[in-house]
Order: structure tokens, then sequence, then C-alpha cells
């Protein structure tokens, strides 16, 4: 593995994912609930604020977005998403319209990164991961939750042993391995919107690839940390 595949959020992500529906079930019963928790709306209005930060600041040595840039597009979209998702939670929490506030306020900072370009306010790259580092962590938590509640009362080891065992048929096999893919792929686009978006807006990553090492790492430590709670 090349230095700089996994930074030090890839790692401290991992672990947070071990221990994050426990913590989320502390702070207010869970991330992904409805009910009020004004703790976890606070930290999830604070989160929101440190990404909107970070795109209305520049990396001085980082090339600027680019209207006419595909790649900044397509990672705008899906952060306009993760805001609008965190907000509207955000707002069942507090009981207040958060979520019609900061979802706007994300979509200017995202046209003014595009409009403004270089002359946004210079930020050093490292403050600009840790501004959005608090929003990858709870929207993995979200992740993380979602997880737990689909592995709840499944029993994986007995399943896998039945598809995958010697007395599997080719059809039991092409489910599997359908159902597999589905699973991958949703958290891909889970993970795309909710870690890749805005990490990659505030720090542009030179190896895109890099990011296919850093998913594997997260789905793993995302789906050990929901089953095992799960057995406690």
């Amino acid at each position: 593995m090349r230095p700089g595949t996994l930074r030090a959020e890839d790692l401290a992500l991992a672990g947070w994912n071990l221990v994050a529906v426990p913590v989320g079930a502390a702070l207010g019963g869970s991330w992904s609930s409805s009910d009020g928790a004004p703790l976890i709306g606070i930290l999830e209005v604070a989160a929101i604020v440190g990404a909107i930060a970070a795109l209305a600041t520049r990396t001085p040595d980082a090339p600027p977005l680019r209207t006419e840039s595909f790649r900044a597009w397509i990672l705008a979209g899906p952060l306009i998403g993760a805001v609008t998702l965190l907000g509207d939670s955000a707002s069942d929490r507090l009981g207040l319209a958060v979520g019609g506030i900061l979802g706007p306020a994300a979509f200017i900072a995202i046209v003014a990164a595009f409009v403004l370009a270089d002359r946004l306010p210079v930020l050093d790259e490292a403050r600009r991961r840790l501004l959005v580092a608090p929003f990858v962590f709870i929207a993995a938590g979200f992740f993380t939750e979602f997880a737990a509640s689909l592995l709840e009362g499944v029993d994986v080891g007995e399943i896998a042993g039945t598809v995958l065992g010697s007395g599997s048929t080719p059809e039991m096999a092409t489910i599997a391995g359908f159902l597999t893919l589905a699973l991958i792929a949703g958290a891909a686009a889970f993970y795309a919107m909710l870690v890749v978006a805005p990490r990659e807006l505030a720090a542009p990553e030179r190896r895109p690839a890099v990011w296919a090492v850093r998913f594997v790492l997260f789905l793993v430590s995302a789906l050990v940390g929901a089953g095992g709670w799960l057995l406690l």
C-alpha cells in the first residue's frame, strides 16, 4: 500500500464505526431516530456548520473549483443531499426548522466556491479536513446503525454456511451474490455522498483510486461494529 492511501481520518473513522452504535444510544437513543434529542441535534448543526465553513475557504496550493469541472459538480450534488439529510435530522432533534436554513446555506457556500474560486479566504488543508470530520463521523453513525438494523435477528454465519456450503444450489449462490452486490452498491452510494463528497471538496485527493481502499476499510469496520454490538 502506497504512503498516503489511508489518512488519519480513515483510521479514526474505522475505530469510530466500532463504537458508533452504543455512543448514539447513550447520547439520544440512536443516530437515525427522529425523537427529540437536543445533544445530537446540536452536534449535527455544529457538524454542518463546520462543513459549510470548509467549503467557504480554500487551500493555497489546491486548484479552485470550476463550473466546467464535472468532478466538482458530481461531488457538490451529493454534499447538498448529505447536508439536507443531517439538517432534517437536526430539525427533528431540536424541534426547530434548522434544516431549512442550513440546506440553502450549504448551497450558497458551494456556489461561492465556484464563483469566487481563488478569492475565498485561505485555510490550510489540515484545518479544512478537521472542519469536515465531525460531519463525516455523524454520517457514519447513521450508516453503522442502519447496518445494525439490517443484521438484527439474522444469523449471518448460518446463512453464509447454507448458501456457500457444499449443498448450495447455483440459484441460491446467484441470489446471495446479487444481494451482496446490492449491499456493497448501497454502501458505496452512501459513502460517496456522506464521506467522499465533503472530504474531497474540503481537501481534493490527487489519487482518486485510493478511495476504493478507504471504502473497503470503512465497510468492513461498519459491519463489524454493527454486528458486534448486536451480540452484547
